[in-house]
């Protein structure tokens, strides 16, 4: 989410200024479930959220190592249930 979008949620969420500036916050904030969201979006604010060029990266790394990690449960999983066969 982009930092604009965030900042004008949480002042949207929070409620407007009445003329001499204060705020005014709406019934949502008022509530011990408006004041978690609130609080949520402030923390989200913080994240430094990575670019698309690191979730791609990161992406086929993961993919790259569950393709291998599975390459090798089927070889020893092809290599239990030949030396089961011979057995039984």
């Amino acid at each position: 989410m982009g930092e604009n979008l965030l900042k004008r949620l949480i002042d949207f969420l929070q409620g407007g200024r009445d003329e001499r500036g204060n705020r005014r916050p709406t019934w949502f904030a008022r509530t011990r479930f408006g004041k978690g969201v609130i609080e949520v979006l402030r923390e989200l604010e913080s994240v430094t959220w990575p670019s698309k060029e690191n979730v791609r990266s990161s992406t086929v790394v993961v993919l790259i190592t569950v393709v291998i990690f599975a390459a090798y449960a089927a070889i020893w999983d092809f290599i239990v249930s030949s030396i089961e066969r011979i057995i039984y």
